[in-house]
């Protein structure tokens, strides 16, 4: 293995570390289950039993996977307020000067949320269903558990994208944050079905991150062949490595700029 190569390794393994140390520090096992991840779930709860109320038992289905499956896209895109808080802790000129390669540095800043995203959005898919009397076809819908690790995975990519921009403009990390899941949220299928929206918002969901992941799943409920299922998340992790090439040649225009105008530790 290359030194850099190695490096890079062990500057991933040192990230992993420091998130579970932030996440610890953030969080109490009681506050974490009892807020933050009853949070989510009871916000899943409320977009399917809106889905009741408005429509048949199909749309409280098709309402509660959605919201369920999105809980891992919110929770990945917090890396967007890891990644401003470098520069307002002064942190930032630190973290260009490491040994290696800065991208992945800030790439690693949110991995305890894309986690967590996970542990949230499995949560909700598992429990829900009995909770609201929603049935899912058990067990073949276990094989949908796996898509939404690459659904966590493709939006901690869109969200790195957003932080990178944050960097630049720390002053609008939070509506970064807000109108980048925004969108994903209206127009991936999340509450109403792609065929919903004109075809510029289908074409927009295309490269969004969620939209292909959450068809991969609802296409394990519904019977589809492994090929489309494999198919869309194919087009998902295409999405993602996407994202991931914006967001590297984002951060590292944003540090490189910062590194020659000597603006690192402030917006410049």
């Amino acid at each position: 293995m290359s030194r850099d190569r190695a490096g890079t390794v062990e500057l991933m393994r040192q990230s992993a570390v420091f998130a579970i140390a932030e996440m610890r520090a953030t969080h109490t096992l009681k506050t974490y289950v009892f807020g933050w991840l009853l949070r989510l779930v009871l916000q899943t709860t409320f977009f399917a039993l809106v889905a009741g109320y408005v429509g048949t038992r199909a749309s409280v289905q098709y309402s509660l996977v959605g919201n369920a499956v999105v809980l891992a896209c919110l929770e990945s895109m917090i890396v967007v307020l890891m990644m401003v808080q470098e520069r307002a802790t002064g942190t930032l000129p630190l973290l260009a000067a490491s040994p290696t390669s800065h991208v992945p540095v800030y790439v690693g800043r949110g991995l305890h949320w894309m986690a967590s995203g996970v542990v949230s959005s499995l949560t909700a898919f598992i429990l829900l269903p009995f909770v609201l009397r929603v049935p899912l076809p058990w067990p073949r819908a276990a094989l949908a558990l796996p898509i939404i690790a690459v659904v966590s995975l493709t939006s901690y990519c869109y969200g790195c994208v957003l932080g990178s921009l944050g960097l630049r403009y720390s002053g609008i990390a939070w509506l970064l944050l807000n109108l980048g899941y925004l969108p994903v949220m209206a127009f991936c299928g999340v509450n109403v079905p792609l065929s919903f929206w004109p075809a510029p918002l289908r074409a927009l969901a295309d490269i969004l991150p969620v939209t292909h992941g959450l068809l991969a799943v609802r296409g394990v409920l519904t019977g589809a062949s492994a090929g489309v299922v494999v198919g869309q998340i194919v087009l998902e992790l295409l999405v993602g490595l996407g994202w991931l090439i914006v967001a590297s040649i984002m951060i590292d225009f944003v540090v490189r700029r910062g590194i020659a105008t000597g603006s690192l530790d402030f917006e410049g």
